[in-house]
């Protein structure tokens, strides 16, 4: 508008009487003038809303650098903290060099910190502070390498604790906390300052000239911009609200919602949809043992890994916990579900890392369908739920759902309440198995097996027992009563003239987290008057591994009575040899499932053998359970195996048929033992506790 004004009075001045014009009017010029003011004035404004937000950014990407490198030096720290922790549950000291490495890490970026103040310029002490910290820490570390290469893992320990354990760790770790919480309170208000001052400026640009079309392109795409923020904001609440926060799965509202569309499209277009219900198995042992922060970094693994088993077009959601559930849609026949069954029991099964443990996880898959199996979600989950529990039964399997299933569903609601009065009606029994001296094959011990007599269906199996008086808590009265039984029935032994033999009783998980286990075995001791020295606990890896250092006081005051300790089925779960140092055990049983394939595989040879000169190098006992052939027992006696037990020596028996076995009992000869002679069928069975 200025130029085509500035052009008109040039053409009309062409003639040469510029001065004379009488379009130069006191008005033109004033307004003239201030247009020229209003426009450099506007030019100046423009130019300091430009430094202003130049400024600004410069304050805030200086923020930001401060806060990326507190992340880290945070992220650092936490990864240092870990590491020692690692080390000492491990006592592997590439653990500890890691945890210097992560250390070294973070005192960068803090020096780097204290060499600008301009950075964090009210701060400079806490930064100061952290970085003495960690500096104190760096060394600390650098002693505790030394000393674990020079005087060894305990010394090193030693030191940890006279250091304050993590304490110092902890103190860096919240200083660096503060510092990032004011820097990013700091960021949140340079933020809304520079928005104010945006505001304000483009208000008052706006107002003070029309002519500033480039401001109004720049509001219009900070318009745009905010739009689509909002837009992305919406797609992220909506995201959270249909999708498990951990593995990004759909979760239940969503599978609700899909599983109702393709119900109904299913109904309509006269399709079949299948609703595969999976659950891991064993999941709690390795959440216990190592963690949830381990449990959570393996689901989401597995969650990776269905997905790869399914097409685009089915859904893979996480019910919760350890379950998943797998949508279908059209599949043509059942084939092509077992198919994606197979593929799914063999993905989760694969060998899988986290945090550089190497793990192999099963899971049990229930299917369901429509319109066979159900009608509506509720009743497609129900029954693809009973037939996961039937498939849990198999172990690694997949089981469609059957009409019967609800059915054995109701049986198990009845057998749980028969269980409950089963101590009152003395039905529970107990049948003893003999274990035997590896050279001389003579009775050294007895385990106590237990057993239910139910009225109306007979001998309820172990399997069956044991995992539902687990479930049920009844496990804590029962083991109770097991091993009251079990130290009267050895007076009783005792009175008809038979030798005394050590009693080795399982113990379950709930018994050995119940608060009175302890006054119960004092209780029991004292009233039958059982020599303490003659009982023996057997404890599985796993239920030690959830609370270490409670297991271990545990286990000390329970050796502190005069009891025996054995680690029952060793090398199933996740202990370190490191740990295994610490416990006050006397005995270590190997596991069946490594007995069974000796002396033919390799592996379980390999495994056998590097058990028994463990437990020989840690003056430990070893005794081998599910000996159930000649080759067995020679190779383990050759081996250095102590002590024996299986149906190749015995199956379990009650009280009366043991008393009788023991006092035909003489050093057995070569050739098969008695109990083989009667041509006993080899069963699976399960004790108390497992």
């Amino acid at each position: 508008m200025i130029s085509r004004k500035t052009s008109r009075v040039q053409g009309e001045t062409d003639t040469g009487r510029w001065k004379r014009s009488p379009f130069l009017s006191r008005r033109f010029v004033i307004g003239s003038s201030a247009a020229f003011v209003i426009l450099a004035a506007n030019a100046f404004l423009t130019y300091r809303t430009i430094a202003n937000l130049i400024d600004a950014s410069r304050a805030v990407e200086s923020t930001l650098v401060a806060i990326a490198s507190l992340k880290n030096v945070q992220s650092d720290i936490a990864a240092a903290e870990t590491g020692l922790r690692g080390y000492i549950l491990s006592g592997e000291p590439s653990r500890l060099v890691q945890a210097h490495e992560s250390l070294g890490r973070a005192a960068q970026p803090m020096k780097a910190l204290r060499a600008r103040p301009e950075a964090t310029p009210d701060r400079t002490q806490q930064v100061a502070s952290a970085d003495a910290l960690i500096g104190e820490e760096l060394q600390r570390f650098s002693t505790l390498i030394e000393i674990d290469r020079t005087k060894g893992l305990s010394a090193a320990i030693h030191l940890i604790s006279a250091t304050g354990g993590a304490a110092t760790i902890r103190s860096a770790q919240d200083l660096v906390r503060d510092l990032l919480a004011a820097e990013d309170a700091q960021l949140a208000a340079q933020t809304a300052q520079s928005g104010r001052s945006s505001d304000v400026s483009v208000i008052t640009a706006a107002v003070a000239t029309l002519f500033n079309l480039g401001l109004l392109g720049a509001v219009i795409l900070l318009a745009r911009r905010e739009i689509k923020e909002r837009r992305q904001a919406e797609e992220v609440v909506k995201f959270a609200a249909t999708h498990d926060p951990l593995t990004g799965l759909p979760n239940r509202v969503l599978l609700a919602e899909r599983v109702n569309r393709a119900v109904a499209a299913a109904k309509s277009e006269g399709r079949t949809t299948a609703v595969l219900f999976i659950d891991l198995d064993r999941f709690k042992n390795i959440n216990d043992a190592l963690g949830h922060e381990a449990g959570d970094r393996l689901l989401q693994n597995v969650a990776d890994r269905l997905v790869r088993c399914v097409r685009r077009s089915d859904t893979v959601a996480r019910q919760g916990g350890d379950e998943f559930v797998v949508l279908i849609e059209g599949f043509q026949v059942p084939g092509d579900l077992t198919q994606v069954a197979d593929k799914i029991l063999a993905e989760v099964a694969g060998p899988m890392t986290v945090y550089g443990k190497e793990f192999q996880i099963t899971a049990s898959v229930g299917i369901s369908t429509f319109p066979a199996d159900g009608e509506d979600l509720r009743a497609l989950l129900k029954n693809a739920d009973i037939a996961m529990y039937r498939a849990k039964q198999q172990g690694n399997a997949y089981q469609f759902y059957a009409q019967q299933m609800s059915a054995h569903s109701v049986e198990r609601l009845e057998l749980e309440a028969a269980l409950r009065q089963a101590l009152e009606r003395d039905e529970m029994r107990l049948h003893y198995q003999p274990k035997v001296d590896s050279r001389t094959t003579r009775v050294t011990g007895i385990e106590c097996l237990l057993r239910w007599q139910h009225p109306t269906l007979g001998m309820v199996q172990p399997d069956q027992l044991v995992p539902l008086a687990e479930e049920t808590g009844l496990i804590v009265p029962i083991g109770k009563w097991a091993l009251r039984t079990a130290c009267l029935q050895a007076r009783a032994w005792a009175e008809q003239g038979l030798p005394l033999f050590r009693l080795a009783v399982n113990l379950s998980a709930r018994q050995f987290m119940s608060a009175t286990l302890l006054v119960d075995v004092v209780e029991i001791i004292a009233d039958t008057g059982m020599n303490p020295r003659l009982i023996e606990f057997e404890v599985t890896e796993s239920m030690m591994m959830r609370e270490p250092e409670e297991a271990v006081k545990l286990l000390r005051d329970l050796k502190a009575i005069g009891v025996r300790l054995t680690i029952d089925d060793f090398g199933t779960g996740y202990s370190s040899l490191a740990y295994l140092k610490r416990l006050p055990i006397d005995c270590v049983k190997i596991d069946a499932s490594f007995i069974r394939g000796i002396p033919d595989d390799a592996s379980d040879v390999a495994i056998t053998e590097t058990v028994i000169a463990m437990s020989r190098s840690l003056g430990l006992k070893v005794v081998a359970e599910g000996v159930e052939t000649r080759d067995q027992a020679r190779f383990l006696e050759q081996r250095g195996c102590d002590e024996m037990q299986g149906f190749y020596f015995s199956r379990p028996l009650p009280a009366e048929e043991l008393a009788a076995y023991l006092r035909q009992e003489p050093a057995l000869e070569e050739g098969p033992p008695r109990e083989a002679q009667r041509g006993l069928k080899l069963v699976a069975e399960r004790r108390l506790g497992k």
